[in-house]
């Protein structure tokens, strides 16, 4: 399993000098911690070796799970495995495909809302992007919108701007 502490860190409940470091700069979080010794515990009841956790983001009442490898994983048959990290955690969970793919990304956070498309804006102050959203999907959203902007500013490192069609 891929997780942004090491194994033995995460097995121990205790972080190495290395991870400590990581903590320090800002690298990784509480968050991303926690969330890496779940999913260990979680390890020894479900087969999670495959599994390639990258960020954990607290917003609010939801916590948001990048993962690099399959989504379905961290779900677990029959969303066992997210179900035990939502208990765990105290919020729902949810999770998302972190790839090259930003369309992708983006589809797994706003699910179960339909994405209609990613623009890319070139101005001088950088590259911004707008994201279409069906308007009768608002409603469906799984986070506010504020907090869901905020999200994809710091996941696509770019000024991001939701619209509604």
């Amino acid at each position: 399993m891929e997780t942004p502490i090491c194994g033995i860190c995460a097995k121990s409940e205790e972080l190495c000098s290395g991870c400590r470091a990581k903590l320090r700069t800002g690298e990784i979080t509480e968050l991303d911690v926690q969330v890496s010794e779940l999913l260990y515990k979680i390890n020894e009841e479900h087969n999670l070796s495959l599994a390639s956790f990258t960020r954990a983001i607290d917003l609010g009442k939801v916590v948001l799970i990048l993962t690099k490898g399959e989504v379905g994983i961290l779900i677990g048959r029959q969303g066992k495995v997210v179900s035990q990290l939502s208990s765990a955690l105290g919020k729902r969970v949810r999770i998302a495909q972190h790839s090259g793919d930003v369309k992708k990304t983006i589809g797994d956070i706003i699910t179960p809302a339909k994405l209609l498309g990613v623009n890319t804006i070139y101005s001088a102050s950088g590259q911004h992007y707008r994201i279409r959203v069906l308007k009768s999907d608002q409603r469906v959203l799984p986070i506010d919108i504020p907090s869901l902007e905020k999200v994809l500013n710091s996941i696509m490192g770019a000024q991001v701007q939701i619209s509604f069609e």
